[in-house]
């Protein structure tokens, strides 16, 4: 166990680790991060890789956020000691390599934001860099909903394209080909919704939603609508 002077020595040495940090911002810092891939589906991984520095890092902190609160720490290492520390917001899913890079694996959503690192030289001097993650949710099948497969001609129908996931973009699909829209339809703001009115016998056929973001998409299973005369 260390002596009380040595502990005392470290504590001193890491509170002015912290104010180099601080006052470093007067100057011009070179430390950057690069993110491959800078996004990606949930269960993926990522490196938040450390370019354009000068020398080792005698000691480094990862954050997740943009302030460098203890808080929002993930890890801390020391090189000389080659001591490595996790913070509060370590998941376990963390790797922490000696350049200072970080790797994120099984990314979720949660993920998604912005991470910051503290590197000091060999003189205790520091720069700051951050970067921006962005974690896609693999998105689940969306099924539509509609009153009566079998409707009067003339009459209206409207389908629900009906999904677990938000801020996705949704399509429509007739018989296979994008849905050709005219004056008889009409899409709700978030085009989860079809009406058509008055209903004509070319409108009778199969109908799919299909629902997207960045990363993926999933179509719905079909749905016939019948049209009758009367």
């Amino acid at each position: 166990m260390a002596s009380p002077p040595r502990l005392f020595f470290k504590g001193l040495l890491l509170t002015g680790f912290l104010l180099a940090c601080w006052s470093s911002n007067t100057s011009v810092a070179h430390l950057s991060i690069e993110t491959l891939p800078p996004s990606l589906p949930e269960g993926g991984n990522v490196l938040l890789r450390v370019d354009n520095q000068s020398e080792k890092p005698q000691a480094f902190f990862w954050y997740k956020g943009k302030r460098a609160f203890e808080e929002f720490k993930i890890a801390h290492y020391e090189t000389a000691s080659q001591s490595l520390k996790w913070g509060r917001k370590y998941s376990g899913r963390e790797r922490i390599y000696t350049n200072g890079s970080l790797l994120l694996q099984n990314v979720t959503q949660e993920d998604t934001g912005i991470y910051t690192l503290e590197s000091f030289d060999t003189y205790y001097q520091c720069e700051i860099a951050h970067a921006y993650l962005q974690v896609f949710k693999i998105l689940t099948q969306p099924y539509l909903q509609v009153k009566s497969i079998i409707v009067e001609r003339r009459k209206s129908a409207t389908f629900e394209c009906v999904s677990p996931d938000t801020g996705v973009d949704v399509t429509w699909t007739f018989n296979n080909k994008p849905l050709d829209f005219n004056k008889r339809m009409v899409l709700s703001p978030e085009k989860h919704r079809l009406s058509i009115a008055p209903l004509r016998l070319k409108d009778a056929g199969e109908y799919q939603c299909e629902v997207s973001n960045s990363f993926s998409s999933k179509k719905s299973n079909p749905i016939s609508l019948f049209l009758i005369r009367v």
